[in-house]
């Protein structure tokens, strides 16, 4: 009996972290941080636990990206490229002024039960006889601001991702030993959340591990203190809305902003 105990607190451990443990961080890399007018920039969308290390290739048929333009997102051709674990797009870089490459991802559902972690609803995997401890859906919203110049604005430009990761300070004003400040929205209103921020090289090998974490307050604004020059990413994550009965319990979002620190 004890036995039994012990494997059954050890699978609530896991459902409490479930949205760490199954969804990978959606982040879009693109190939270089400044571009010319004109220029088709490739960009990649990576899907990883490491930081920036491509590990998986996600659901292309469930992801939406391309640049943000005139109020609006202006949608790109995806390509899956699975020999470099990637999706690939591109986009024009038709304006002056810092340009935001934008992606999002309505996620599967995946759910924890007494034969481990599954994809599927609640209803479909209880039909096959499982017992479902919990069902989540992780969306994941990702975006990068290319071409930040001083006196640009449009690197705070709103998207209108469900949670988005707002800049506050201009990247191109960003510099070592100072605070990079960001303003997390929900449904386009400030919400107090966990903020977590990392370079790209601080700790590839590892999962999970960031260089800096902080929460945002309650007009939404956190402070990340920049510690290196480089690519940077900002994540802010919201658990626990409410599921629909029957599909899944519980649905998570991740937001990932990528911008450069020179």
């Amino acid at each position: 009996m004890r036995r039994i105990f012990v494997v059954f607190a050890a699978i609530l451990t896991v459902v409490g972290c479930s949205g760490l443990v199954f969804a990978h961080e959606l982040i879009v890399k693109p190939s270089k941080m400044t571009a010319g007018k004109g220029d088709v920039l490739p960009i990649e969308l990576q899907s990883t636990h490491q930081f920036i290390v491509k590990e998986e290739v996600e659901n292309v048929s469930r992801i939406k990206a391309g640049v943000f333009r005139n109020g609006k997102v202006e949608e790109a051709e995806l390509k899956e490229n699975e020999p470099e674990l990637r999706i690939d797009y591109q986009v024009k870089i038709a304006d002056d002024g810092a340009v935001l490459v934008v992606a999002a991802k309505d996620g599967e559902v995946w759910s924890v039960t007494n034969e481990g972690g599954q994809p599927g609803t609640r209803k479909a995997l209880e039909a096959k006889n499982l017992k479902v401890l919990r069902a989540s859906k992780n969306d994941k919203f990702a975006k990068a601001v290319v071409n930040a110049s001083k006196g640009d604005k449009n690197f705070a430009a709103v998207v209108g991702q469900e949670l988005e990761v707002v800049p506050v300070t201009n990247p191109a004003d960003a510099k070592t030993g100072e605070y990079f400040q960001v303003k997390i929205l929900y449904k386009d209103q400030p919400v107090s959340v966990p903020v977590w921020a990392t370079w790209d090289g601080f700790a590839p090998e590892l999962q999970n591990t960031y260089a800096y974490y902080t929460e945002s307050g309650s007009d939404g604004v956190a402070k990340i203190k920049i510690t290196a020059p480089g690519l940077w990413i900002v994540r802010a994550a919201k658990d626990g809305e409410p599921g629909v009965e029957g599909e899944y319990d519980v649905r998570n979002l991740r937001s990932v902003l990528t911008f450069e620190v020179k």
